[in-house]
């Protein structure tokens, strides 16, 4: 069987060594990861986020969700399994992909496309340390308020507790094949993350309750009850896609 030649007679080997990638300007791919756990407060217990204090530029000293670029030969999923482990410490964590973020504006160093990923550890499995060009690294308990309501969207309030307490904005909005998250004011997290970050509670959201619940009680039968309650002061504000 002959080998596929193009319209000018080239074969594939042949356009590829001819091939120059430099000739288009290309956007930088980064991944952003979200990852949950449960968090015991007052003898509550509540979901809880992951957030790291950037210690560089851009957006310095501002918080946001562990992540960074990919390296040209490396998979998305092991890109976010290496910036989560070198900025937090965290490892061994499945990671699920859940959304693309690519506002020309989002980050002042060039364009920068970026891929969402979501985990779900036990609780106490993961105990953050900042690495990296993270200035700290800990977990924040994530509350979830609806603020106004219209047709075609709707607007939420995040409130983040931890080492000091952050507030951001997000939206859902509507069409005619349903609700998508869409982006808002920037508010106490760096560039889109408020974005980012409630993209991965709508994801979370649309898993079922029990399943996310014996993970994040794994090993402890007895909190399987207290996680489900803590998914629905979370999470039952957001409609189910």
């Amino acid at each position: 069987m002959k080998e596929p030649r193009d319209e000018q007679g080239k074969t594939l080997a042949e356009f590829l060594a001819e091939y120059d990638p430099g000739e288009y300007e290309r956007p930088s791919v980064t991944v952003d990861i979200a990852l949950f756990t449960l968090l015991e407060a007052g003898g509550f217990y509540n979901l809880g986020v992951l957030l790291v204090k950037r210690g560089r530029h851009p957006y310095i000293h501002e918080y946001a969700l562990p992540g960074g670029f990919v390296e040209l030969d490396e998979e998305l999923e092991k890109a976010a399994a290496r910036e989560l482990y070198e900025e937090t410490g965290a490892e061994g964590l499945l990671l699920r992909p859940f959304g693309v973020f690519g506002a020309v504006g989002r980050d002042p160093r060039t364009r920068v496309i970026s891929v969402g990923h979501y985990a779900v550890a036990p609780m106490g499995s993961v105990i953050p340390k900042a690495g990296d060009d993270a200035a700290a690294a800990s977990f924040f308990i994530v509350e979830t308020q609806l603020e106004a309501k219209a047709a075609s969207a709707e607007t939420y309030r995040m409130t983040l507790f931890g080492s000091r307490i952050l507030t951001a904005r997000a939206k859902l909005r509507y069409d005619m094949l349903g609700s998508y998250p869409a982006a808002a004011a920037k508010g106490d997290l760096a560039a889109d993350h408020a974005h980012v970050l409630f993209s991965a509670l709508v994801a979370l959201n649309a898993l079922p309750r029990d399943r996310v619940a014996r993970l994040l009680a794994l090993g402890r039968q007895e909190l399987e009850g207290e996680a489900v309650d803590a998914l629905d002061r979370a999470l039952s504000r957001i409609p189910k896609p």
